[in-house]
């Protein structure tokens, strides 16, 4: 499986985790504590739920999983705060669609409850079915596909259960900690695959309840069948000048009264402007970068070569790399000085890509940039890679390598033959033989044995795979390859530049409290306005790990004109000020008026139109209007009106007309237009409607597993208090 059987170092991970506990808990202390100065929150629950408890504990132990599988799935030892506070609202968002359908399948009876715990009506065999079964489930199939093939393979499924079965009771303490990090990835695997079996019941009684009459059928089939030819044409709305375009406050009121509904928001966001000071590194701070980076190439000049490696990963930013590099590899700076230097020789220092280097060649070696070789692997018990079905000792896997290597040295044709005892599983499409590989692609080993020996050779090498029987194919002309170790030296501030800059932000702040004072003094700073946001905002655009200025403008007492105090953003420092808060609600025309003004002026261009057009009699006359006539099959479902886009009321009068007769002028999202059928389209014969029927199911059925959750949580009554927590 991808995500199950490796593990990862996970104590960074865990102190985030604990220090977010704390936090919580101590905020939680500090809130009941303020004596009605602001919330009293329960610490206990991080949500209600039409009146059920999400537990505090419980929530953060599913953040706690879920950012350790993410983490194992990335490849990563840590995250971000933005990742990890992005985490919490995924874990958020499945916590309260599990709670919500929950709740309906208890109704249904498809979940029991049992004391505090819901428990499926899920059968062993159901369960058995999705995991190893004739039918495994969708996440089953994604984590044991070969990663070749993509095929899945049950066997691996099998595998995989009987390795944690040994495993958590190994006397291997190596192998018992992994296989127990496996278990519980496995048990949240598990726990998923079961709920999502109950969901997938609960989507099917909603499915199955659906049923089109005949009747309906009939009607569907006609307006999906049925084509009138029409004759139409638009009078487009830039024929209307911005002169002739002047809404009045009484237009927007009348276009507001008639969408009021559309206007409701539903939860409370707020929009800050604020002030970006960058911190830049001083004069001094680049004179002491200087001096610091001629210090390290004395002592890089004069280290011992066995003290280096640790001398560049104690004081760079990058880590020592053994590696052999070939022309046109390193810096241009350096590249040909490099490798006409000696041994020994330091080079630099030298500013490149905001910072400073310095470096050392360590070695010259003649070697091939690319190597072609065939191999076969004998693996054994324990090895890296190999499959719990082998149980081949390292003993008896050795005795057997050389027994090959002897019979091939016999025999060289029969390489290819032998090659299907390999344990490397790319031999049944490739026996044995590999493509071209770098110098330094494959383990040390088997790199330096291809190196060392000619080609037509056959040798052995021992990997952590297992033991190689190596075929050494063909090499590229050796050419000159040098190492390098090389100290980097970011050009960063200083902890003083940064004081002196988040001083100035400091007095700023404290000096200008209000919004009219920060306007006034922002003149000729970087002033950035941002958008609205809501409470569970992961941060602000344009400040990245922005998290705390968001909680910041929700917090008791932040009003509009509210200015912040300083935030700290490592290169950068902000000071910001509430400039507008949207409540929850129908919101005010005022608050919408900006954001409606192109459907209002298109509201008076199409009256303006409207006007104009009052006078037409026929089709003819749309050359008035710099329009040609164009004639189109129109059904029912149409989808869209040739040469004018989705006109979705124009279209349904368009089918329901009367033959011959000149009809409008009608106001559509795109024109003001005119038409004619010319000719009413006959009903074709009527098929079977079952088809008809089926399809209307099928379409129903794909919706109802987002809209029937959708419909529920609209409805549900959700009081959340992450905002005090995350």
């Amino acid at each position: 499986m991808a995500a199950i059987g490796k593990i990862r170092e996970k104590s960074g991970l865990l102190l985030v985790i604990i220090g977010l506990a704390l936090a919580a808990f101590v905020m939680g202390d500090f809130l009941n504590g303020l004596g009605g100065g602001g919330p009293v929150i329960d610490q206990s629950k991080i949500a209600l739920i039409n009146d059920e408890k999400v537990a505090t504990s419980e929530f953060s132990v599913r953040v706690s999983e879920q950012a350790d599988l993410t983490l194992q799935q990335n490849q990563k030892s840590n995250m971000t705060s933005e990742e990890s506070f992005q985490n919490v609202m995924d874990v958020w968002s499945i916590v309260k669609r599990e709670t919500i359908l929950n709740q309906q399948m208890v109704k249904l009876g498809l979940i029991q409850t049992i004391g505090d715990n819901p428990t499926a009506h899920i059968t062993m065999e159901e369960y058995m079915d999705n995991i190893n079964g004739a039918h495994p489930h969708s996440e089953i199939i994604r984590n044991f596909s070969d990663p070749n093939t993509k095929q899945f393979n049950p066997q691996a499924v099998a595998n995989f259960l009987n390795y944690l079965e040994r495993g958590v009771v190994s006397e291997d303490a190596k192998e018992r900690e992994q296989a127990i990090q496996s278990q519980k990835q496995w048990r949240l695997l598990s726990k998923y695959i079961k709920n999502d079996i109950i969901v997938s019941k609960y989507n099917t009684l909603i499915t199955k309840a659906y049923y089109m009459p005949k009747a309906l059928a009939e009607v569907d089939f006609v307006d999906n069948a049925k084509m009138n030819k029409v004759a139409y044409f638009g009078a487009k709305y830039g024929l209307v000048t911005e002169e002739e375009t002047s809404a009045t406050d009484a237009d927007y009121q009348s276009y507001y009264d008639k969408h009021t509904m559309d206007f409701e928001a539903k939860e409370e966001a707020r929009r800050i402007d604020y002030i970006v000071w960058n911190v830049r590194p001083s004069t001094k701070d680049i004179q002491d970068l200087e001096e610091q980076i001629i210090e390290f190439g004395e002592e890089l000049k004069t280290a011992m070569p066995q003290n280096i490696p640790y001398l560049v990963n104690r004081i760079g930013e990058n880590r020592y790399d053994s590696t052999w590099i070939k022309p046109g590899s390193l810096s241009p700076f350096i590249d040909s000085a490099a490798f006409a230097a000696e041994v020994g020789v330091v080079l630099g220092p030298w500013p490149e890509n905001s910072a400073y280097h310095v470096a050392r060649v360590m070695g010259h070696s003649l070697r091939p940039d690319s190597m072609k070789a065939s191999h076969i692997l004998i693996s054994y018990a324990g090895a890296y890679g190999a499959t719990d079905s082998t149980t081949r000792t390292k003993i008896g896997a050795r005795a057997l390598a050389d027994s090959i290597l002897t019979e091939i040295n016999n025999s060289p044709s029969k390489f290819a033959e032998l090659a299907i005892m390999s344990d490397d599983p790319s031999v049944k499409t490739n026996n044995g033989e590999m493509e071209w590989f770098a110098d330094g692609a494959m383990v040390p080993e088997f790199n330096q044995a291809c190196l060392e020996n000619n080609i037509g050779d056959l040798v052995i090498t021992e990997t952590a795979f297992g033991f190689h029987i190596i075929r050494i194919d063909d090499k590229k002309e050796a050419t000159d390859k040098i190492r390098i170790a090389q100290i980097d030296l970011p050009i960063t501030f200083s902890q003083e530049t940064f004081n002196e800059v988040y001083s100035k932000a400091s007095r700023f702040a404290a000096v200008n409290q209000n919004y009219e004072a920060f306007d006034t003094s922002s003149i000729g700073l970087n002033v950035i306005k941002g958008d609205f946001i809501a409470h569970l905002a992961k941060g602000v655009n344009g400040l990245n790990n922005s998290r705390d200025v968001v909680k910041w403008m929700f917090e008791e007492g932040v009003e509009k004109g509210t200015v912040s105090s300083v935030f700290d953003f490592e290169d950068k420092v902000a000071v910001a000020v509430i400039t507008d808060i949207k409540p929850k609600g129908i919101q005010s025309l005022e608050s919408v008026k900006e954001g409606i003004k192109f459907m209002v002026e298109r509201d008076v261009k199409a009256r303006v139109l409207t006007e104009r057009m009052s006078k037409v009699t026929q089709l003819s006359q749309a050359t008035e209007f710099s329009a040609t006539i164009d004639t189109s099959m129109v059904s029912f479902a149409t989808y869209s009106l040739q040469n004018y886009g989705p006109e979705q009321d124009v279209q349904g009068r368009m089918f329901n007309a009367e033959t011959n007769k000149l009809v409008g002028p009608i106001v559509g999202d795109q024109a003001v237009y005119f038409f004619k059928v010319i000719e009413d389209g006959e009903t074709p014969a009527m098929q079977d409607l079952k088809y008809t029927q089926q399809r209307s199911a099928d379409l129903f059925g794909q919706r109802v597993s987002t809209s029937a959750y959708k419909t529920l949580e609209d409805n549900a009554e959700i009081e959340e208090f992450l905002y005090f927590f995350y």
